[in-house]
This record gives C-alpha cells, sequence and structure tokens, in this order.
C-alpha cells in the first residue's frame, strides 16, 4: 500500500512542477549564470568621489554564489544478481535524496539517502523449499557523491551523472511455509553497500542505472528520479 502511495506521490509531482523550476544539476552550471545574466567574476567600476568620475584602470570583482537545498524522491526497480538472484526476483524500489547544491563546490553534489528496495522471492527456490514466500526488504539509509560530468562532456540535450554511494542496509525477510519451514535459509542481516552508478537528465526527469555491491546481496538498479529546490541560496 505504502508503494502504491509513493508511485502516485511521485506521478503527481512530476506533472505539477513548473517549466521554470530550478535543479540541482542546472544551478551549478555555467548556463544557468548566463540565462539569469549573472556573472561568475561580475566587474563593478569604482568611483572616486560623488562626481562619478570613473578611476581609470581600477575595477572590482564580485564573485556571485548560487546553490540550494534539494529533494530528490526517486522509484525504479533492482534486478538480484549472482545468489541473490538465484533467491529472489526482480523488484520495486523507492526512496528520496536530499542534495547540497553550490557552485564552489561544482562538479560534486553532496546527498543524504532513505531507500527501501522489495525483493519477491524466485519461484524455483520458493517452490524447490515448499515456502509460500520468501520476501527480501531492505532498508537502507546513507550518503551519496553526484559528479556532474557537463564539466567535461558538452552536450545541449541532456547532462550526463556519474554517482557514488555509501549506504547502512537493513535487511529483513518474510518466510513462510505450509509446512516446517527447512534451515539453513537465509535470514535478516545488516551490512555495508557501495554503488555506483551512471545517469543523465532529459527535461525534468534524471534516468540512472546503478550496481550495488552488497556480499551476497548484489544488485543492478534502475531508477528515475526528479528533483525541486527547498532552499535556495
Amino acid at each position: 500500500m505504502l508503494k502504491k502511495i509513493f508511485f502516485l506521490c511521485f506521478i503527481a509531482i512530476s506533472f505539477s512542477i513548473p517549466s521554470e523550476t530550478v535543479f540541482s544539476q542546472d544551478i551549478l552550471s555555467k548556463d544557468y549564470f548566463k540565462k539569469n545574466g549573472l556573472s561568475l567574476n561580475k566587474k563593478i567600476n569604482v568611483n572616486k568621489d560623488d562626481t562619478s568620475k570613473t578611476i581609470s584602470g581600477r575595477s572590482k570583482v564580485k564573485k556571485v554564489n548560487i546553490g540550494g537545498i534539494f529533494i530528490s524522491p526517486y522509484i525504479g526497480f533492482g534486478i538480484p544478481i549472482g545468489s541473490f538472484g538465484d533467491q529472489s526476483n526482480a523488484g520495486f524500489l523507492y526512496g528520496f535524496k536530499a542534495e547540497l547544491a553550490y557552485n564552489k563546490l561544482y562538479p560534486f553534489v553532496f546527498g543524504f539517502i532513505y531507500e527501501n528496495q522489495s525483493f519477491p522471492g524466485n519461484p524455483e527456490f520458493t517452490t524447490e523449499n515448499s515456502l509460500t514466500d520468501f520476501t527480501t526488504d531492505m532498508t537502507n539509509i546513507g550518503g551519496s557523491l553526484d559528479i556532474l560530468l557537463n564539466k567535461y562532456i558538452r552536450s545541449n540535450f541532456t547532462s550526463a551523472i556519474f554517482s557514488l554511494e555509501v549506504k547502512y542496509a537493513k535487511v529483513t525477510r518474510s518466510i513462510s511455509s505450509n509446512v516446517v519451514i527447512p534451515e539453513g535459509l537465509p535470514g535478516d542481516v545488516n551490512l555495508i553497500t557501495y554503488s555506483a552508478g551512471l545517469g543523465v537528465t532529459i527535461y525534468i526527469f534524471d534516468l540512472g542505472a546503478r550496481y550495488t555491491f552488497a556480499k551476497d546481496m548484489k544488485n543492478l538498479s534502475f531508477q528515475m528520479r526528479i528533483h525541486f529546490p527547498l532552499v535556495k541560496f
């Protein structure tokens, strides 16, 4: 039920965002400053007195700093890899990322992540072990670093983003059977996961893929997310 509510909210937010909204991947771009008539190194003439006579050859440099805190909800699905794929099928994921974007940190964007993933049991695995349910839920909390590649890859159509994540994952499994549950099945576990991904920005959306290294729970996931500002400064 919670997943359906989150999905509907995500769709509603996507279609309600005005076209002029500024996003974290835009606010650090040099094109943003040009579009809004700003300059990173804006020269201002210095006057000697009230007669407004300009001192020849003298100028001051005014640096324009801009940034903000953004919220970035996302949805997607994950595909279990290796032994994890023998036990589970692809499942739904959702979450959000709070991002700090600031032009002095360009091309880096730092974030805090909350995410939930749910993987249903593989039919072959559940049949083999006489199970009626084998669901794996992962609750992830951690940090991220996005590197905006538009500094290195110029494109008028899209912006590429390379992402790194480190998260604490709490894994819980729901196991049920009409007979005695066999011993040796994977149980609950807590672990640290590491992820690397690549994405592109298209209009208001980020579309990306991510590979997660997590001991026996490696997975490949695909996400779609949006950004909107909470605080601009």
